[in-house]
């Protein structure tokens, strides 16, 4: 079935995929939003039902984040850890160390935080040991979509499966079934990182512009406050679902909580509220606005068909929630999904984290991460690559990911 909302969705899309084309002012965030107005002028969804169609917890979850984000740029920490690592004398051996340590972030604190502090690290990296920036900067997409899979608070989507999920322990249950097809993937990414950043020499220092030195406060300790209170909320949140608690603090409240202690007590709070990704935020809010109209429209229960009655199955879950992932984005696509299908085991549970996940590397606009990444770099005066350009180049690891979490999981439940 064919909707004014499905027609404008596909438009977006396109404009995106051929924005290299377009002026240089219009950005990733500017046709998404557009787009939203377009619906909201023609009315396939009314201001009232695209209030309720944004997910607020997660854009105030994504507020605290870019905050700490900002506030641990201006406390140094990006300069400091990202000196430490160009400071290494082998290419190969730093790209391994910013591999492990977004992971690690990226398990904490989600993919978007890894992708807001890692990008100026890979920046400064770049310029440092004369590398193309292009190649590095896929890495980190990769590297933080992958990396977010082994954690129920590794991002968005798998929070929402952890919640609604009900296990016993959602931590262990996510690490027991996802960390070997993440390692997996996680060393395919380091090789063909490698690969591409030996293929692209065009990298240069004189491409990147110096990054703006962090102003020295004198109240750093406010961001490392901030970071330690989302881990502490958001894993304590993590603990108390996984026990049945109901009145566990949602993630997005939990991320308002942490930054308060920069707002509060940091005097460079202005600062690091002008300095928020605010073009991110408002993408978000326009892309639940575009997604909302859509699930209205009826089109998308018309694309599944017959399907409907079997998205509870494992090759359907895979199938339906990478290619909707595209269209949708996949925090929403897991929110629809979980509404959908009601009797959910495990197995089922973690292919819908797994895969959901991994198909936000096919495309820029696949996942949040990668917006992040490419607009953070053009904040700081690097445009990184095109549309095709990333989707190239993330191909293969898109591919190895999938398919090695996909059989894994399969082999797995078939064992336990």
């Amino acid at each position: 079935m064919i909707t004014v909302s499905l027609v404008v969705s596909c438009l977006i899309f396109l404009l995106i995929a051929v924005r290299q084309w377009l002026p240089p002012a219009v950005r990733i965030w500017h046709i998404m939003v557009a787009g939203a107005i377009v619906l909201l002028l023609l009315g396939q969804i009314t201001p009232a039902k695209a209030l309720i169609a944004i997910d607020w917890n997660v854009i105030a979850y994504l507020f605290g984040v870019f905050a700490i984000g900002a506030a641990l740029y201006d406390a140094g920490v990006s300069h400091v850890v990202g000196r430490r690592i160009a400071g290494m004398r082998s290419p190969g051996v730093a790209l391994a160390v910013v591999i492990v340590a977004t992971t690690i972030c990226s398990a904490l604190l989600t993919n978007d935080a890894s992708a807001v502090i890692g990008t100026p690290i890979i920046l400064m990296l770049a310029r440092a040991l004369r590398l193309p920036a292009g190649p590095l900067l896929i890495a980190l997409c990769a590297t933080v979509t992958v990396g977010s899979m082994l954690s129920p608070v590794g991002n968005p989507q798998n929070i929402l499966i952890a919640t609604r999920g009900h296990f016993g322990n959602p931590v262990a249950t996510f690490l027991l079934w996802l960390t070997v097809p993440a390692i997996l993937s996680l060393v395919f990414v380091y090789l063909w990182s490698r690969f591409l950043v030996s293929r692209d020499n065009r990298g240069s220092p004189d491409e990147l512009h110096d990054l703006p030195e962090p102003s020295a406060n004198g109240r750093a300790w406010t961001a490392y406050l901030g970071l330690g209170l989302l881990v502490v909320l958001i894993g304590t949140d993590s603990i108390l679902q996984g026990i049945g608690n109901a009145e566990a603090i949602p993630f997005g409240v939990a991320s308002l909580i942490a930054c308060a202690p920069i707002f509060l007590f940091s005097p460079n709070r202005v600062n690091v509220l002008k300095s928020l990704d605010w073009a991110t935020l408002a993408f978000f809010v326009a892309m639940f606005i575009v997604t909302g109209s859509l699930l209205q429209s009826g089109a998308l229960q018309a694309m599944l068909g017959a399907r409907q009655a079997d998205l509870g199955e494992l090759p359907v879950i895979a199938l339906v929630s990478f290619w909707a992932s595209q269209i949708f984005s996949n925090v929403p696509v897991v929110e629809i999904y979980l509404n959908l299908v009601k009797d959910w085991e495990i197995p089922e549970l973690m292919m819908l984290a797994g895969i959901s996940t991994l198909a936000g590397n096919l495309f820029i606009i696949s996942a949040a991460s990668n917006v992040i990444v490419v607009q953070q770099a053009e904040r700081f005066g690097k445009t990184p690559f095109t549309f095709w350009q990333f989707t190239f180049g993330v191909l293969p690891i898109t591919v190895a990911s999938l398919a090695i979490t996909y059989f894994w999981i399969v082999w797995f439940a078939g064992v336990v």
